[in-house]
């Protein structure tokens, strides 16, 4: 009998929690530069990482109750992509949603839910998620 042996894979993962504290905002992305510095994906795929948990946050995306801005997931998803880097994309990461909701709010899954099937539209290729972490 002969067996087969997956080589093993190295995975990642960008901090990206985004949380609220009564009215203010804590973007990781934000505080440790991730969201401006774009080589940090060349760096990230030049280690040899082929998966990659990575950010799609409700918070960031949508603007306001049906504004959504993709131009930053757009361009960063697209260099994955092009790297070859299946994201595994987070959807709320240690947050509570946009301003207008939150965790306790009865409409919270249903938001949620709506905003899950507008990245699934955009991103078809997209094949794993983490809706809430």
């Amino acid at each position: 009998m002969t067996l087969s042996a997956t080589p093993p894979q190295l995975w990642g993962g960008v901090e990206c929690t985004l949380n609220r504290v009564r009215d203010t905002y804590f973007d990781q992305s934000v505080l440790t530069r991730h969201h401006i510095r774009h080589g940090d994906l060349d760096r990230i795929a030049a280690l040899g990482i082929r998966t990659l948990r990575y950010p799609v946050l409700w918070e960031r995306v949508a603007r306001s109750p049906g504004v959504d801005d993709w131009s930053w997931t757009d361009a960063r998803l697209e260099v994955l992509r092009t790297a070859g880097i299946r994201p595994i994309v987070g959807l709320v990461h240690h947050g509570s949603g946009p301003r207008w909701t939150s965790l306790i709010d009865d409409a919270f899954p249903d938001g949620l839910a709506a905003f899950a099937s507008r990245v699934a539209e955009r991103y078809p290729w997209v094949d794993a998620y983490t809706i809430v972490n």
